[in-house]
């Protein structure tokens, strides 16, 4: 503890807060303010010195120089330090002090203040507390870094990605040229499919998907997001992207794309902004992680069932547990709403139906195992449950004369599809000539399968040559609620029974239940510095039912399920956080008429 003199004399410096305050705002927020006050606080430090004799020089030059900033007056000193010996304060001069009792003590003049020596660990104190004074105070009102961010800006991240894309894409010549594209119907007016060509139809086409002409496409990708930490527990995550549209499966911009029958987009049209990212990140316990809003994939990457840039809409859990022994188990589960009927459906007629609610509910476990600082490995096994996906057939629907305009189980057609899936028609249309060959079929169409995706998903790394990893990954789902007789017997009773897509020579039903990958990895698993670099090989066979074609990926075949071939890649950094990507993907249809494309994508990449 302080001496009592030695504490009126600090009392007398800095207890009147007002002084102190007036003083230091009048000279510290002027330009040398930062530097009048570090040197009270190194004055203050420097009684530190082990040297008796220096320390008592010091404890007078501190003295002289709170006296001349005008905190310490020399009476205020000298009646403080009274009952003390030491070194004098003269008008600016000092003298040593020799300790009491010594010989060759000066005599005290009148003017001077002695100062006694000052033990060391009363000099530890006295610049511990200083300079605790003087940065508190500068923390506090805010003067020792005036050009200091506020507070909640250190708890905000700003991360980001780009990509600048060039996209080849080749088609087999010999490809069936009348593959409907259901997914425009679905998102437009219905179709009269008495109308195409069959039962005495007029030839009236649907719209078709391109797999006839090349196409060349330069696409670009931009995200900015923010992750700002709320509480110890509670993080909030917001990310906007670009999209040429709202597909759930990829956020890509086409450069200069027309749109249809339009040139919307064309002679440097701005590309349009989405809302990509939004949810909380809470972590109410050690080992458990919940998210909730629009997130990220909160399950493996999946490269059979999930597109790269998917995001999942809803609540979802994680939890992750040591276990020792290199061992670690890990689940995660959630529940996302995938549909939901819009409240006035439908909205041009006096009769309103109930909502016919769509959802993915899921579990996923596993473990991670590091057998040895060069080995590692992993297994998940997930079961991903998809409800109320499945069209429904509607009640018997009078389009004419009473012109009705939806049927009862239109919100039940698949919203997005990209190929493969099989769909039937779902409109029970009663005809209105009693012909159901030549009266108006106007149809949508819906998935005829329902989605109980088993998928097992095992990895093992070789760390051997780190940073050279080697990585093999596998992957195998199956559509555990797949039924093949009931998607043949399947379909309204006025209408035809049985898929529309994915038939064989003679009409004969091709479709399949099962989905499996193998890839290897080789480089660098993560590019991150110049000259980093990584290449690999996959083959994938991906049947239509085998999952939900829709969420799948969108590059491989250009999107969707009903396709096998090979991947084949390789990755070089060209500069922190920046890499080039170039990527060949060749496929064709597993079953149906033929459909063979070639793919190939060189992409520029920066993150940060």
């Amino acid at each position: 503890m302080f001496s009592t003199s030695t504490r009126r004399l600090f009392a007398a410096a800095f207890s009147e807060r007002r002084l102190f305050a007036a003083a230091l705002s009048e000279r510290w927020r002027s330009a040398t303010a930062l530097s009048a006050t570090l040197a009270i606080a190194l004055a203050a430090t420097s009684l530190l010195a082990p040297a008796p004799a220096r320390a008592d020089q010091q404890t007078v030059k501190l003295i002289q120089l709170l006296i001349q900033k005008g905190i310490l007056s020399p009476n205020q000193a000298k009646d403080l330090l009274k009952e003390t010996g030491g070194g004098a304060v003269t008008g600016g001069h000092h003298h040593a002090a020799a300790p009491e009792g010594e010989e060759g003590e000066p005599p005290t003049t009148t003017g001077q203040i002695r100062v006694t020596y000052v033990p060391q660990f009363i000099r530890k104190q006295i610049a511990d507390e200083v300079r605790a004074q003087v940065m508190d105070q500068a923390q506090e009102e805010g003067w020792a870094q005036p050009d200091a961010l506020p507070e909640w800006t250190k708890r905000i991240k700003i991360f980001g990605d780009m990509r600048m894309r060039y996209e080849g894409d080749f088609f087999d010549k010999n490809n069936y040229n009348q593959f409907v594209n259901f997914n425009s119907i679905n998102n437009g007016s219905p179709f009269d499919a008495n109308s195409y060509g069959i039962n005495g139809g007029t030839q009236a086409n649907p719209p078709f998907l391109d797999t006839s002409q090349n196409r060349n496409f330069f696409k670009l990708r931009a995200r900015l997001g923010f992750e700002a930490e709320i509480d110890d527990w509670v993080k909030a995550t917001f990310r906007i992207g670009t999209g040429q549209n709202d597909s759930p499966v990829t956020a890509n911009e086409i450069l200069g794309a027309g749109n249809g029958s339009s040139l919307a987009n064309g002679d440097f049209a701005k590309p349009s902004l989405w809302l990509d990212r939004a949810y909380f990140t809470l972590t109410p316990l050690k080992d458990v992680t919940l998210y909730t809003g629009r997130m990220n994939n909160p399950f493996l990457p999946s490269d059979l069932m999930f597109a790269q840039d998917l995001g999942f809409d809803g609540f979802a859990a994680n939890y992750h547990r040591d276990i020792g022994s290199g061992v670690a188990v890990f689940a995660n589960t959630g529940a996302f709403p995938m549909f939901n009927t819009a409240l006035d459906f439908s909205t041009n007629s006096d009769v309103k139906y109930g909502s016919t609610d769509a959802y993915l509910a899921a579990l996923q476990a596993g473990a991670t195992w590091t057998i040895s600082p060069q080995y590692q490995a992993l297994l998940g096994i997930g079961i991903f449950d998809y409800l109320g996906n499945q069209g429904a057939v509607s009640s018997p629907c009078y389009v004419q004369p009473a012109n009705q305009y939806y049927c009862s189980t239109d919100d039940t057609r698949a919203p997005f599809v990209q190929f493969g899936n099989t769909l039937y028609a779902i409109r029970n249309i009663v005809p209105s000539n009693g012909s159901t060959a030549t009266s108006p079929n106007p149809q949508y169409y819906g998935l005829a399968s329902r989605f109980d995706v088993l998928d097992i998903h095992p990895r093992f790394d070789i760390l051997t040559w780190h940073p050279i990893d080697v990585e093999f990954d596998g992957e195998f789902t199956k559509n555990l609620a797949y039924d093949r007789s009931a998607i043949v017997n399947h379909g309204p009773a006025n209408g035809p029974v049985g898929p529309v897509n994915n038939l064989g020579n003679g009409g004969i039903y091709q479709g399949g239940d099962t989905g499996y990958e193998a890839k290897v990895t080789l480089g660098h698993l993560i590019i991150e510095q110049r000259l980093d670099w990584s290449a690999f090989l996959a083959y994938r066979y991906l049947e239509t039912d085998a999952t939900l074609d829709a969420l799948a990926d969108s590059d491989f075949h250009l999107g969707g399920t009903n396709a096998k071939g090979y991947l084949v890649g390789a990755s070089l950094g060209v500069a922190r956080n920046t890499w080039l990507t170039l990527r060949y993907l060749s496929a064709n249809q597993v079953s149906g008429p033929q459909y063979g494309v070639s793919s190939v994508y060189v992409d520029l990449n920066a993150r940060f």
